[in-house]
């Protein structure tokens, strides 16, 4: 039994190394050279070509080289009964973490605008945000394990209506509202399904206070782009945070590159680790030739 590595825009060399580290007796294949397709049980992809699974007859599961699955769950040549898995370890999620609570602290202590003063005029900080999370999965609950230990105060939306332990909690089109209403930094962590596609938008953003905060880490095609542009120009959000984008990389003279009130990161927010990934691959494999239910499963149903 086989495991398919399917990359073609990443250096997967160093992923490689380590998958073959743990396990000197894998039989690893990387596309394009995949070998006998008969002998592949599993396929580690990340933007696969198309039809890449059409013509693996052994196939059981394909995994995400990453947390989001939303470049598979739709793949006419993936049918229903291929397990999907991603990869969410703790290394992904703490990364995730560091990045939202450095952008978050960035603009609450005004830190941008006292880097770039050349006078000693010591600015006074943002008041103590209130922080909302879209999204309460692995990546949410790590951000707001990171937001309280700053003893910030930190509440959550999900799309399901599930409790979390980690933070107050509430659903629905009303509880979007009422969560945009009350942040002061409004964070955006969602998979992206059919249902969140173009959640961030103008109804959205009317609803933040002045001189908020908008940080996108979920998907590009989350948001509205003309509504947050035009948004700006009213202060709410009185700044946005994009480090995802509907057409990667960014174009050059994309409006969002020289926008005052715009940071812009090329999607570095969480990069997958070579080790977490290799071993949770390693274990998701493993799970399969067993004939058992991999760890990371997603609902292709829900796309998450």
């Amino acid at each position: 039994m086989a495991l398919l590595l399917i990359a073609p825009d990443r250096d997967t060399s160093d992923l490689e190394r380590r998958l073959r580290r743990l396990d000197d007796g894998l039989d690893l294949r990387c596309w394009p050279d995949v070998g006998r397709v008969t002998d592949i049980v599993f396929a580690l992809a990340w933007k696969p070509p198309e039809d890449a699974f059409a013509n693996l007859p052994a196939l059981r599961a394909v995994g995400s080289l990453g947390a989001g699955v939303d470049h598979l769950v739709d793949r006419p040549d993936l049918p229903d009964d291929i397990v999907l898995t991603r990869m969410a370890g703790p290394r992904l999620a703490a990364d995730l973490a560091a990045y939202l609570v450095a952008m978050t602290v960035d603009w609450w202590k005004r830190l941008d605008e006292q880097r770039h003063c050349r006078e000693w005029r010591p600015l006074e900080p943002r008041p103590t945000p209130r922080i909302g999370l879209l999204g309460t999965g692995t990546m949410g609950r790590a951000a707001a394990q990171a937001f309280r230990t700053l003893g910030l105060e930190v509440s959550g939306w999900n799309r399901s209506g599930a409790a979390c332990d980690s933070m107050a909690t509430s659903s629905g089109d009303d509880g979007l509202a009422r969560l945009a209403g009350r942040s002061d930094a409004l964070i955006n962590v969602l998979p992206l399904t059919a249902a969140t596609t173009g959640l961030l938008d103008r109804a959205l953003f009317e609803r933040m206070p002045s001189d908020s905060l908008l940080v996108n880490v979920g998907r590009g095609d989350h948001l509205v782009e003309a509504d947050l542009l035009a948004a700006l120009d009213d202060q709410r959000p009185g700044r946005a945070v994009l480090d995802v984008f509907a057409e990667e990389p960014l174009a050059a003279d994309h409006p969002f590159r020289d926008h005052p009130r715009i940071v812009v990161t090329p999607h570095i927010a969480g990069r997958t680790d070579p080790a977490e990934a290799a071993r949770l691959a390693l274990e998701q494999y493993r799970s399969i030739r067993r004939g058992e239910a991999p760890a990371g499963r997603v609902d292709r149903t829900r796309g998450y």
